[in-house]
């Protein structure tokens, strides 16, 4: 979230006169415009007060304190930094004489790199942001941070993003760190100073695969106002190797107000992957005198941690995403103290959202909370009846409350595949018959191969481009280009009959757009497909001009698709499946001349198709695609006149059915409907064939072909060949 920037400022010691007459040092970045001070090295011995960006003893009126920063990078700061040093800060405003007006501080910022846990840290004061160190300062600070990440170990007294009188929006964020807390808190924002009508609201902390332990003070706070309101501040917990040894508030307002005068309201802790908190006490909203705390959330989103000591004060416990664990627990409240804990609380599953990867069945039941004198009302559990799970499964289920009013159990009632999965299958549908359409390009170079009267080595390519959509389920239209390229030979015998062949490599891509549907919302899809493969094809022709032809190939096809799914909590997936396939055709036909300049062709062709299966997973969803094979009968004729002339057209008419192309797929082992590429089609075609001379070396051909039934659109192909 943060970088780490190559600006480094000539550090100066600063020093001060403090009010008991005794004199102390910063190390700091005054003597530049832009107060950024960065550390690579030692800190001089004489420092004893602290590190911070711009130290600023008289604060002026109407003035904005921004931009500066210390950056503290790869340094170990216990030898030469040690107990009773003071005070790490982005800016540090003192003021011992007139009370300043319109002073707003932002944009400062403390950065401590540990470079994967090498350095240690111990100093008896605080980390922030921004720090005002006296109440005569009554400015707004807001947007200051403290970005914290791989500290081997870090012994404090405070941390927090902002500390002073007016704090908001300001933010702590420790990650991939052992920490201590030595006396007071680690906080979003901190205001400090018991003075009515200090406050703290918007502020954020945030633990990532951090262990934080407390020794002594009030623990992780989301907002801190010794006096005043803290309102709207958020806890947000996460990470798989995380560890919390300490109490967790959402806020803490009036905390010296005997009258209660401090309001906390609407502050959060939210809990994330699989967070150690089984020594965590959680408290929505804390201040003195226990009045005016409301709207305080517990948010459980895909936490597998279970276990807290307690859990207190929040009028809310809402479970967003659930990792499903058939008769486990998703809150398991150990040491409750307090009679009735839950009893002002609502318990809301009202989203009800299971994480992908769920194994669910009808019957199966789990926990959402558990305890001892939690004091649940029945009138104070709502839960929704329907449910999703990942992008795949849905279903209802139905909340329980238990007897003795500790516990809440959801027993699902009814589970399904989302219809949102169908969509998958019919994209797997029509990437087999994008893959099917290369077959065309094969007996089409046969043709074009066999047409004129030259023999010998041939080289042939031809691109073909088509606009097609399939009826299955979901009409999908795919446009697409389709390439081949090869070589290989023409012979005439002594007994009239021909022969040619030839190798070749293919080539297609497609794109496709596709629409869905999840909870009541239309989304769009972009999907794409490319195939790559190679093979052999031959035509023998008698001399009664009757022929067979045939071919061999194999390849790999590779589909993409954005934004095909979603799941509950509003998240939209793609992804990517990559299978092998497998072709041949057998074909026979006969030329009949009509006149000098026209013949007939009739003709019936099989193409066969395998396309291997595949498997992977969307939001942990496990999707399963079985193989397709794919048989096609066409039947048609052909007509080709002046046939004397360089320019010589054809018209064709071709019916063709499919027999097979059911695409199989499961979906976290439920079925979804088969989407089949089934049916009839009807092809009419005309084309064009030029070659400059009898005896050139040259032949090119033009094709543009109408689909309709099963297959509808049309296509437009260009040939070459040159005979050497």
């Amino acid at each position: 979230m943060y970088g780490f920037v190559n600006t480094a400022a000539a550090a100066i010691i600063y020093e001060t006169q403090i009010p008991d007459n005794t004199r102390g040092k910063y190390y700091t970045a005054n003597d530049t415009v832009d107060g950024v001070l960065k550390i690579t090295g030692n800190i001089p011995a004489e420092v004893d007060k602290g590190i911070v960006g711009k130290y600023f003893e008289g604060v002026e009126d109407n003035t904005k304190y921004t931009g500066n920063k210390v950056i503290i990078d790869g340094v170990d700061f216990t030898e030469n930094f040690g107990d009773g040093k003071g005070v790490i800060a982005g800016v540090f405003l003192y003021e011992n004489g007139d009370i300043p007006k319109n002073v707003e501080v932002t944009d400062n910022h403390v950065i401590i790199n540990g470079k994967n846990g090498n350095i240690n840290i111990s100093v008896m004061g605080r980390i922030a942001g921004a720090i005002e160190d006296t109440a005569k300062i009554k400015s707004y600070l807001h947007d200051n941070t403290v970005y914290i990440e791989g500290i081997k170990s870090c012994s404090m007294d405070r941390i927090t993003g902002a500390m002073g009188y007016y704090v908001q929006n300001n933010k702590t964020i420790i990650k991939d760190s052992d920490i201590t807390i030595t006396w007071d808190s680690i906080s979003g924002g901190n205001a400090a100073y018991g003075e009515e009508g200090d406050f703290a609201n918007n502020n954020t902390v945030q633990i990532i695969n951090s262990t934080v332990n407390l020794d002594n003070g009030y623990g992780i706070i989301g907002g801190y106002a010794v006096e005043g309101d803290a309102k709207n501040n958020n806890v947000i917990i996460s990470g798989d190797n995380t560890v919390i040894n300490c109490n967790i508030y959402g806020g803490i307002g009036g905390l010296k107000a005997s009258a209660g005068t401090g309001e906390v309201s609407n502050n959060s802790i939210t809990l994330k992957d699989n967070a150690n908190l089984s020594q965590a006490e959680l408290i929505g909203g804390y201040n003195a005198a226990g009045t005016d705390i409301s709207g305080n959330k517990l948010i459980i989103d895909g936490w597998t941690g279970q276990n807290v000591k307690g859990a207190y004060n929040f009028s809310d416990i809402d479970f967003t995403n659930i990792n499903w664990v058939s008769n486990g627990t998703v809150l398991n409240i150990t040491n409750n103290d307090k009679n009735g804990a839950l009893a002002n609380t609502m318990i809301n599953h009202d989203n009800v959202v299971f994480s992908g990867g769920t194994k669910l069945k009808t019957g199966d039941s789990m926990t959402l909370v558990a305890g001892d004198k939690l004091g649940i009302s029945a009138d104070n559990v709502s839960t929704a009846s329907n449910f999703t799970a990942g992008v795949a499964i849905e279903g209802t289920g139905t909340a329980e409350v238990a007897s003795d009013g500790n516990s809440v159990k959801y027993t699902l009632t009814k589970v399904k595949h989302l219809d949102q999965i169908d969509l998958v299958a019919e994209n797997r549908a029509v990437a087999a018959a994008f893959v099917n359409q290369g077959t065309d390009l094969i007996s089409d170079s046969l043709d074009t191969i066999s047409r004129d009267s030259n023999y010998g080595v041939k080289t042939f390519a031809a691109v073909h481009s088509n606009r097609s959509k399939y009826d299955v389920n979901s009409d999908i239209k795919i446009n697409g280009w389709s390439v081949i390229a090869g070589v290989g030979n023409a012979d005439k015998f002594d007994n009239g009959s021909e022969f040619s062949w030839g190798v070749f490599y293919e080539n297609g891509s497609g794109n496709y757009r596709t629409y869905n549907e999840f909870n009541n919302e239309f989304f769009r899809g972009d999907g794409s497909l490319v195939y790559n493969g190679g093979g052999v094809a031959a035509r023998y022709t008698n001399k009664n001009s009757v022929y067979t032809e045939g071919s061999l190939r194999a390849g790999m096809l590779k589909s993409d698709m954005d934004n095909a799914l979603r799941d509950g909590a509003g998240n939209f997936y793609g992804y990517e499946s990559e299978s092998a396939y497998y072709g041949a055709h057998i074909g026979i036909g006969k030329i009949i001349s009509l006149s000098e300049s026209s013949d007939l062709d009739v003709y019936g062709k099989f193409f066969h198709t395998y396309t291997e299966g595949d498997s992977f997973k969307v939001a942990n969803d496990e999707f399963e695609f079985d193989s397709i094979n794919s048989d096609r009968l066409r039947i048609g004729a052909r007509i080709t006149s002046n046939k004397e002339n360089k320019f010589s057209t054809y018209y064709g008419l071709a019916y063709e059915y499919e027999f097979n192309g059911d695409a199989d797929m499961t979906a976290q082992g439920l079925k979804a409907p088969t989407q089949s590429l089934q049916g009839s089609s009807v092809m009419a075609e005309v084309g064009f064939n030029y070659q400059p001379t009898p005896t050139s070396p040259w032949s090119f051909d033009l094709n543009m072909r109408g689909y309709t039934g099963e297959r509808q659109g049309g296509s437009f192909n260009v040939q070459a060949t040159y005979t050497f």
